[in-house]
């Protein structure tokens, strides 16, 4: 005796309790071989169908299927587009890492970190604290209210700018747009800021990954003391 055959064989009284929307589906998912021993229920069960009436189970499964499939295949499209664009700004990051190593002063470099802005839809921004160039010149001063509010205790910041934070770092900053500012050089006490900035306000949100942007931001900090080394050592 089969167990739907013992729930149709319940007493009266009880059959209300025992014949639940909960124990038919328990029943159903202990024997999942139920509609193979009684394929003709298949064809004469119909579920309600918002656009199309009634539809057999079949039908229904297979819509339901398909439905799946679609998302599938949408999740995958997007996974595809995400990797692909990885794979751009991995490329695009490395070729920029690679012509700052030939690099001889932070002119030649803002050349080449320029050149990667305007590939990425970007602005950048090179600000150092010593500099005796006052288009790059940062004071300390200035800047601890920002690093205190910004980047403590990180050494990246993404997302908006007050117009005062953001003009102090860019000579014509976007308006409402997104920043990203980085420390160049020792975490304590950094010889500036690297900064790039987009015009698009949710570009640069907390969260987002910044692998490649911060070894950018490593290999110049690293340059930037080899310079000042050689200069001082040649004087």
């Amino acid at each position: 005796m089969t167990e739907m055959t013992q729930l149709n064989q319940r007493p009266a009284d009880d059959e209300g309790a025992a014949l639940n929307p909960q124990a038919i589906a328990a029943f159903l998912t202990a024997n999942p071989d139920f509609f193979i021993q009684q394929p003709e229920l298949l064809e004469q069960l119909r579920l309600p169908h918002t656009e199309r009436g009634s539809v057999s189970l079949v039908e229904r499964q297979m819509e339901r299927l398909r439905h799946k499939v679609a998302e599938l295949e949408k999740q995958i499209d997007g996974m595809m587009s995400v990797a692909a664009s990885n794979s751009a700004l991995f490329a695009a990051f490395a070729r920029a890492q690679q012509q700052l190593f030939q690099t001889h002063n932070i002119y030649q470099a803002l050349s080449v970190l320029t050149a990667l802005a305007t590939e990425l839809d970007l602005r950048v921004s090179v600000r150092l604290f010593d500099s005796m160039d006052a288009e790059l010149s940062l004071s300390r001063q200035a800047f601890e209210g920002f690093r205190r509010a910004r980047l403590n205790p990180q050494d990246v910041y993404l997302g908006r700018l007050r117009s005062a934070e953001s003009e102090m770092l860019f000579e014509q900053p976007p308006q409402l747009g997104s920043f990203i500012v980085l420390k160049l050089g020792e975490s304590e006490r950094p010889d500036g800021v690297l900064c790039f900035a987009s015009r698009d306000g949710g570009h640069f949100q907390p969260g987002m990954d910044t692998l490649f942007v911060t070894q950018l931001a490593d290999v110049l900090g690293r340059l930037i003391r080899h310079w000042e080394y050689s200069r001082e050592v040649i004087e």
